[in-house]
């Protein structure tokens, strides 16, 4: 078996180039640039720019939610179905709309990343998500990685820096469940991308879910 020197990948003994890292294998160490710029993997900050770049997106996404749903909600009312007083629940805090914004955030990521293997923020950032192996991403691994955000988010993301920190190919615990890695698109071989009209497709589905999740948990709040 050979290891990357770079990255620590194994490889079996036929193999003479990492696709990970892009270096042979059969270099010296002092021969291999050691750089974390050129590192294949996506680092904390980037990352972290992404999600920023994500929240955005979703900004926007509740403001055409909240339109949606205030026209629900005023023909309900007009109808009868809901009782006097909306305006002023609507402004009170909710358990259920916030489980519901929760469950539109998780899809949207889950199938953006499932189904292209970037969101909005990480195709601007230039990253993406692909499998271990560096195959395309698939929902599996994608859904868990979502669904473990929220365990690698607390304590503003230090869960997930400490698991990054110790890793060689900087995943975090969710990626470490659902075997991904995130990954400079750069860097990656034609076959292990997916196709700019995946993204549209991954985009329309995880922005629409994220859409409807968030008007029905505004609606839910006057009911």
């Amino acid at each position: 078996m050979k290891k990357c020197r770079y990255c620590g990948t194994e490889y079996s003994d036929d193999v003479t180039f990492c696709p990970m890292d892009r270096q042979p294998l059969d270099v010296m160490q002092s021969e291999i640039t050691s750089s974390r710029d050129k590192a294949p993997s996506a680092g904390f900050g980037i990352r972290a720019l992404a999600r920023i770049a994500d929240a955005v997106f979703g900004i926007l996404i509740g403001f055409a939610a909240g339109i949606l749903a205030g026209l629900v909600i005023v023909i309900l009312s007009a109808a009868g179905i809901i009782a006097s007083g909306w305006q002023q629940r609507i402004h009170g805090f909710s358990l259920t709309s916030l489980g519901f914004a929760l469950i539109g955030n998780t899809a949207y990521h889950c199938f953006c990343e499932g189904i292209h293997g970037a969101t909005l923020g990480k195709l601007c950032c230039g990253i993406c998500v692909v499998t271990e192996d560096i195959k395309p991403s698939n929902l599996k691994g994608a859904m868990i990685r979502s669904l473990a955000y929220y365990i690698d988010s607390l304590f503003f993301g230090l869960v997930g820096y400490t698991s990054m920190s110790k890793s060689p190919l900087n995943q975090r615990y969710g990626d470490l469940w659902g075997k991904t890695v995130v990954v400079k698109t750069k860097v990656l071989a034609p076959e292990s991308q997916r196709t700019p009209t995946l993204f549209i497709l991954g985009l329309s589905v995880g922005a629409g879910c994220w859409f409807v999740m968030l008007a029905i948990g505004l609606i839910l709040r006057v009911v």
